[in-house]
Order: structure tokens, then C-alpha cells, then sequence
């Protein structure tokens, strides 16, 4: 009797094994995306960072982005992801340090970024960002939501 649990043991430890692994792939891929995406704000290189933004979202992203013509990051800092059920969707938010070049006056900014796994791909992630208020902050400009 006892030597028949092995194999249904071996099994639930192998699939188990398997969840965690899975879980821990998609974190993996999230924190990747959400570097590199963060980065590239913060270099201005919108056009490339858009690429990992909602793709109903993306040209408001670009619109928005628009109103950084004038801003020069400086650093930035990402807080700790929060990961949803399942990892399937997550939020972290992230403060920018800018400066305006009208000003010179050095400001900081929190985006907070709302993750989600592409379920049309194995494990592409999407941001929903908020750089529209970002944008109001920092240049005092009105935009449009």
C-alpha cells in the first residue's frame, strides 16, 4: 500500500514544482518588461516604450509622451511589484526624479503602472500607464484623458 502513494507523491511534488515554476516564469518576464519599459521612459525613447503599452492605449501614450518635450529625467525608482491572482496581472509604482529645462527645478513623480499578461502570447506583458497626469504635473500643461 505504501509503495503505491510513491508514484501518486511523485507526481502531485512533480506538478506542484511545475505551478511554481510557471508562476515564477511569468514574474521573471514581468520584472524584465517592466525594466526595460521604465528605462525607456526615462531616456525619452517613447516610440520603443510604447511597445509594451496597451495597444488601446498606445497613441494617448504618445500624445501624452509629447508633453516631456521639455523634461529631462534624471533617475527613477520601482517599487515592488504586486502580483494579482495567478500572477496574470500586477502593479508597481515607479518615482521619476525631472527636471524641466524652462525651470531647471528638479521634480519628482510617481507613476503608478498597471501590468497585465497578454493572453494571446505565451508571456508578453502590457502596461496601462498613466503618464497623462505625470505630464499635467510636470509642465502644468492641461491634456485631454
Amino acid at each position: 500500500m505504501r509503495f503505491a502513494l510513491v508514484p501518486v507523491l511523485v507526481i502531485a511534488l512533480l506538478t506542484s514544482l511545475g505551478c511554481a515554476n510557471s508562476i515564477r516564469m511569468k514574474q521573471s518576464a514581468l520584472e524584465d518588461s517592466q525594466r526595460k519599459y521604465t528605462e525607456l521612459v526615462r531616456w525619452g525613447e517613447i516610440e520603443s516604450a510604447s511597445t509594451y503599452v496597451d495597444p488601446e492605449m498606445s497613441e494617448a501614450f504618445i500624445d501624452a509622451a509629447a508633453h516631456f518635450k521639455d523634461i529631462r529625467f534624471t533617475n527613477f525608482e520601482s517599487g515592488p511589484l504586486q502580483f494579482g491572482a495567478e500572477s496574470e496581472t500586477a502593479t508597481v509604482s515607479v518615482v521619476y526624479h525631472a527636471y524641466s529645462t524652462r525651470t531647471l527645478v528638479e521634480k519628482r513623480f510617481v507613476e503608478h503602472q498597471t501590468w497585465y499578461r497578454d493572453v494571446d502570447s505565451e508571456n508578453v506583458w502590457r502596461v496601462r500607464p498613466n503618464l497623462d497626469s505625470v505630464a499635467k504635473k510636470l509642465n502644468g500643461a492641461r491634456t485631454a484623458h
